[in-house]
């Protein structure tokens, strides 16, 4: 998957931009967008894929899960292991905010926070 210089340099970009390496392979985003193409919906896979606790496999399980099968306590489960903006950033776009309870999960993150749930974007709600 990855491999050589180009793996390097993007494991050494990430650290431009804040983003905790030392669990990197340095495969781009780009190139994860595809692998999941390739792969479609699995949330069995998502789980293992997060569990591993590798960068590129928690960016690569946002893609991949099922939104209709993600859980509250998966959700809280994975937001508890944020490590960085890209990962908390990914998950909430490319997962949560199309999972059917997200809506819930703001409300509850915008009333545990004093804020309305206007101002609480769910990844707002992780973030700080």
């Amino acid at each position: 998957m990855a491999e050589g210089k180009g793996a390097k340099k993007v494991v050494a970009g990430m650290a431009r931009y804040g983003i905790p390496s030392d669990n990197a392979v340095g495969v781009s985003v780009g190139e994860l967008k595809k692998y999941a193409k390739m792969i479609r919906v699995d949330h069995a896979l998502a789980g293992a894929l997060w569990q591993s606790g590798v960068y590129e496999a928690r960016m690569l399980a946002a893609f991949v899960d099922e939104p209709d099968e993600v859980t509250a306590k998966q959700m809280d489960r994975w937001a508890s292991d944020f490590d960085s903006w890209a990962i908390c950033d990914t998950v909430c776009f490319a997962l949560f905010d199309r999972a059917p309870l997200r809506w819930g999960k703001v409300h509850a993150c915008g009333r545990a926070r004093g804020r309305s749930s206007e101002s609480a974007p769910p990844s707002r709600c992780y973030r700080d």
